[in-house]
């Protein structure tokens, strides 16, 4: 993939689709709020009663994700 503004836009919105299924996946509480894309990234808001998500947690997500990248699952635009 190039890293033209179309692609890496695709790509950014792919991957917060691809977070936020993680993270329900592990706080199946959570609720989903806005999650667009940004200039440099992307973001979600994320409400889990009771639950504080951190930056120790971003592992446990990243190997979250990891696993539904690997599920290999179709992905269509």
């Amino acid at each position: 993939m190039s890293n033209s503004p179309t692609e890496l836009h695709a790509m950014r919105h792919s991957l917060a689709h691809i977070m936020a299924t993680a993270v329900t996946h592990l706080w199946p509480t959570a609720k989903l709020g806005v999650g667009p894309v940004i200039d440099n990234g992307f973001y979600y808001d994320i409400d889990i009663p009771g639950t504080t998500i951190s930056e120790d947690d971003f592992p446990k997500i990243e190997a979250e994700m990891r696993k539904i990248v690997d599920a290999d699952l179709p992905f269509e635009r």
